[in-house]
């Protein structure tokens, strides 16, 4: 029986590092500009894995779970980089759907002062169906990333197997499902047990400017916990009725990507452990702190709990759904 089954995507991820003089900041802190027309020196190039899938399933490899990834990947040089890495960190790749075209990547290009423009390839990740799952496994939960595209198609069968199979879930949602919105997911979220999503993210899922109204709306949605992520301000959870507020582990800033990821996959791996609340939130910031504080989505995951934690408070209470 397997700890967990990570669906989602999986990309090659390219780190490009610009020269000094290669990028300005923009008339906005978050764009860049890009002189047209010239050549953009490259002085340094790092390569990882990523994607939902792939970096929740790190975590959980480090914490020795049995672990599985579900996900589309082409048959192609990308593919077999994902594939080794996943077998090299311990990750089954058994349920991997590969087929013929380009595996998902992104290309990050970093300028001199840290900031990045992502771009993004989707590749065949967007045309997985409902048809390619092999879905014969048993495990104790099942973590769902953001899906896209066709993929997002394949969320109603995983819900229904999981329900018949007593398997729990965790659901990041993606562009998609925070485009229905709450209301128009109502019936998923009551399939899943644990929802999690950033300030913005729960904002634009629930519809209210109140963080801490769209933190107790997705708990009364789930059968269990609902986390809202608000960067460098911590995190709130709600489950079992309690609100909690929690800071952060101090580190230096470097990367954002991946961040969501490990905070997500390390609160789910408390779990896994029979961990309280704030056991499970201490060990998700520690993991999310060791990944802002490098580059590449899995570098910094941990394979440990923190031996302090960070400032957890009891915010609130509220009345579960019936």
């Amino acid at each position: 029986m397997l700890d967990v089954v990570t669906l989602g995507s999986a990309t090659k991820d390219i780190f490009l590092f610009a020269g000094a003089s290669s990028l300005e900041s923009g008339p906005r802190s978050h764009f860049l500009e890009i002189p047209l027309d010239k050549k953009i020196e490259v002085v340094r190039r790092l390569e990882f894995t990523g994607g939902g899938a792939t970096n929740s399933a790190a975590t959980f490899a480090n914490f020795k779970k049995d672990v599985a990834v579900i996900s589309k990947i082409g048959d192609d040089y990308n593919g077999d980089f994902i594939v080794d890495e996943l077998r090299r960190i311990g990750v089954s790749t058994r349920y991997l759907i590969r087929t013929e075209g380009e595996t998902p990547f992104t290309n990050i290009l970093v300028s001199s002062n840290g900031h990045m423009i992502i771009l993004s390839m989707r590749g065949i990740a967007d045309t997985m169906g409902a048809d390619e799952l092999r879905l014969d496994f048993k495990s104790q939960w099942m973590y769902i990333s953001p899906l896209s595209g066709k993929s997002y198609s394949v969320l109603p069968k995983v819900l229904g197997y999981c329900s018949k199979n007593g398997i729990k879930v965790a659901l990041l949602p993606g562009s998609m499902e925070l485009d229905i919105g709450i209301r128009g997911m109502r019936d998923t979220m009551g399939k899943v047990d644990l929802v999690a999503m950033n300030i913005d993210e729960a904002g634009r899922f629930v519809g209210s400017g109140n963080y801490r109204k769209n933190l107790i709306s997705l708990a009364r949605a789930v059968a269990g916990t609902a986390i809202i992520t608000m960067g460098g301000r911590g995190s709130i959870v709600a489950s079992e009725g309690r609100v909690y507020k929690a800071g952060v582990f101090k580190a230096r800033q470097i990367n954002t990507i991946g961040a969501g990821d490990a905070y997500s996959s390390g609160f789910v791996t408390g779990l896994i452990d029979g961990r309280g609340i704030e056991d499970c939130i201490n060990l998700a910031s520690y993991n999310a702190k060791g990944v802002i504080g490098g580059y590449g989505a899995k570098s910094g995951l941990v394979d440990r709990y923190p031996s302090t934690g960070v400032k957890i408070e009891r915010i609130g209470s509220y009345l579960p759904a019936a």
